[in-house]
Order: C-alpha cells, then structure tokens, then sequence
C-alpha cells in the first residue's frame, strides 16, 4: 500500500537507485503512489571525498536517503546524512509495512471487500493518523480507543484484531503478587486446596513459599487490561472460611 501526497523535508525514504552519472545519481521512491524521483549529488553520497559514485551506488539496489527539499522541479536526497541506525529502523519499518499490507488484504477478505476498497476505506486512515499501516494494526491489538478517536468503526477495529492477533508476535507481560492464605476451621487443608485450586483454574500460577505464603503470577500479553484481570482473579479469591490477603509486588 503506497502512501498518498509528498514526503516531507527531513524525512527519511526508501528507493530504488534508477540512474548513475558522473555527479549525481537518481533514486525512484518506492513508499508513495506517484512515482517520486529524487537526485542524490555527489558531496551527499558519502562522507569525505567521493572519487567514483559507482563505488558506492549500484542501479537497482535499494537505498534510504533523507529529504532535504522538495520543489516543483524535483527533490534533493541526501544518502550520507543518513546514519546506519536510522537505516536499519527504517529498512526494518519498510518490511513491517511489506507484512502490514498482506495483513490488510486478510481484513478485505474477512470485509468482503476488494484490497483496493479496503485501502480506501480503512488502510489511509490508519496510515494517515499513527504513521504506518502497521502501527494501526498495533493500536488495534493493544489500544483500541485509540482507534474508536479516530472515528473507525468498531466492526473495523474487531477484524483489524482478529487480523493482528495472529501474525503480530506480542511481547508477554508477567504480574506477580504475594498471596497469604489463612483459616482455623477444622478442614482448614482442604479449603486451602480448594482456594489454590481456584486460583490455578483462573489462570493464576501460584508456586509454595513457606506456610501460609504463596508466589502467584499471571502471564498476559495486554499490559493496561491484563493488570486489571490480575487484580480481579485476585479478589475472587477471597472467602468467608478463609482469610486471604495478597500484595502486589511491583517489578
């Protein structure tokens, strides 16, 4: 999916090298709908003298330049005003967006729609408010509000989730809390067998430290919302026969 209008001064963009002269060299945008081209000229090739440009470009191969202006009669690209990192982030958000675009196609398919429509109607929005496709397809994942600001539909946002969940890898956050479980009834075991069972069967682990205490973690891959899940398993927990405290403990 191409990005609509010009790329803005100081942004950083992908290209493929189309043309090599003896002072300049000319790359093909490839990130946007019309076919942007831009000059690179010799003193921005590289840092220090540059004898042969063909010493450090190739037609064909894939380059990221830096805007330094845009003007009617073309664009001037720097290439050594770019720095390896920023080269590598911007290679790997290019992939991303490669990986975001299949992604779209599966939200047509579950729409019922064409590619071409859903792009329309979905895929400019996202990318016009969070920078990338692919950054809305996280947003949809971990912060749907986000989206609902936007003014996108939930029925959008539900399939841009089923969508993400399965082919975006989430990183897994762990809470852990501290839990005492006490009581003086007869059967007291077996009450504490049945609030640990209770624990295990809502997703808690719950791992022995020393009478009464307990080392209770809960794995969920939602920060914000999972954090507030762990909370309520926690107070679900507790019951007349026993007494049960427990402390977060902050990581």
């Amino acid at each position: 999916m191409k990005k609509r209008g010009l790329p803005s001064q100081g942004e950083l963009v992908i290209g493929r090298v189309t043309k090599l002269n003896p002072n300049s060299a000319f790359i093909e945008l490839i990130e946007y709908e019309h076919s942007y081209e831009g000059m690179v000229h010799i003193s921005e090739i590289a840092s220090g003298w540059v004898r042969d440009i063909r010493n450090h470009l190739r037609a064909g191969q894939l380059a990221v330049a830096r805007v330094m202006r845009v003007e009617d009669r073309g664009m001037s690209l720097s290439i050594k005003r770019v720095s390896q990192n920023d080269a590598n982030e911007k290679m790997k958000e290019f992939n991303l967006e490669k990986k975001a675009d299949k992604m779209l196609e599966m939200v047509a398919v579950k729409a019922k729609l064409s590619t071409g429509e859903t792009q329309k109607k979905l895929g400019f929005v996202l990318q016009e408010n969070f920078g990338t496709l692919y950054e809305g397809f996280k947003r949809a994942l971990q912060n749907p509000e986000s989206l609902r600001k936007r003014g996108i539909e939930d029925n959008w946002i539900e399939l841009l989730r089923e969508v993400a969940e399965k082919n975006i890898e989430q990183k897994e956050f762990e809470f852990r809390a501290r839990l005492l479980v006490k009581t003086y009834k007869p059967d007291g075991v077996n009450i504490i067998k049945r609030v640990l069972k209770e624990a295990e069967n809502s997703d808690l682990e719950v791992k022995y430290i020393s009478a009464p205490e307990y080392l209770v973690k809960y794995k969920t891959k939602v920060a914000k919302k999972g954090e507030k899940e762990f909370l309520e398993k926690l107070e679900s927990l507790k019951a007349k026969d026993a007494d049960i405290q427990f402390e977060v403990i902050k990581v």
